[in-house]
């Protein structure tokens, strides 16, 4: 209490002031017309200004809310896709109609969200921890895409968290097509397909290798999952052509794919659960034993 009196003793002067000031202030305002519309104009446009500054506040504390409702929808877009594109898959191969296709075509691919919680990019051998286990659903082998492309490949699981081998990642190898090199009508072949590949650097680029000559390339080009393995369907995208010349082997071209996907603002992922990787695992290690045999 002493202290407080003591300050108020030491700067009661200028408080005394500043009380005269504003007391003068405000008959000046009240006791002419053009002051105290100058004053309310001022007034006006400060508060303005300071609902300009809450409202920019508020909507940066709302995108966390916004990004993840963003991501629920991509999910739900991506599995209402899925769900067209095997309906159109059989309607194309039995040439049924419309009206005779089936409605609840079985989904071979399916797909849940998940947020990213640590993330590298700048180390050699880069890993994603996903905020999603084996209590929701996650397994090793899993692909993991994001609405901009593919991410990686889930190679470790706890039961409430999972760790992602991205694209980022020398032992990451993902079969690739140019997208425009194919026609549409047709199914990929085997000469179409690439590697793409990370050797270190700039997380915007990756390699694809192994495509021949013959294939037609230009820049910006778009660059898709081929659809010859078992981890991404056919079609989603990798990045594009940013730069393309002969590898060491004058057959093939060595490509530089500007990847689509950010890593370094990677937030949420779309983790895809596909149906029949088991079966058909087991139907080619036993094709594989079997020819051995012979």
């Amino acid at each position: 209490m002493n202290n407080l009196i003591k300050f108020f003793v030491k700067y009661g002067i200028y408080f005394f002031f500043a009380a005269l000031e504003i007391y003068a202030i405000v008959l000046i305002v009240n006791g002419n017309y053009f002051q105290r519309s100058v004053f309310y104009r001022n007034c006006n446009e400060i508060t303005g200004e300071i609902y300009k500054v809450e409202e920019a506040v508020t909507y940066y504390l709302s995108l966390k809310e916004v990004n993840q409702d963003l991501s629920k929808e991509n999910v739900e877009l991506r599995n209402k896709v899925f769900v067209l594109e095997n309906k159109l898959q059989s309607m194309k191969n039995s040439g049924d109609s419309i009206a005779h296709s089936p409605l609840d075509p079985k989904l071979e691919y399916t797909c849940l969200q998940a947020k990213v919680i640590n993330n590298s990019t700048s180390q050699l051998q880069n890993f994603i921890t996903l905020n999603r286990g084996t209590e929701n659903g996650v397994k090793p082998e899993m692909s993991v895409v994001s609405p901009c492309g593919i991410v990686g490949i889930v190679t470790a699981c706890s039961k409430h968290f999972s760790v992602v081998m991205p694209v980022l990642n020398p032992k990451s190898q993902i079969s690739c097509k140019v997208k425009s090199s194919m026609n549409k009508d047709t199914v990929a072949t085997i000469k179409d397909i690439g590697s793409l590949v990370w050797h270190g650097g700039d997380p915007r680029y990756a390699k694809m290798k192994q495509v021949p000559r013959h294939v037609k390339i230009k820049k910006g080009d778009s660059i898709v999952t081929s659809g010859y393995s078992d981890f991404f369907p056919e079609g989603i995208m990798v990045g594009t052509v940013h730069d393309f010349k002969t590898g060491e082997d004058d057959n093939y071209y060595d490509i530089d794919v500007e990847l689509s996907v950010n890593f370094n603002n990677l937030a949420y992922v779309q983790v895809l659960d596909y149906k029949h990787k088991k079966e058909q695992a087991d139907l080619e290690a036993y094709a594989r034993r079997d020819s051995t045999k012979k």
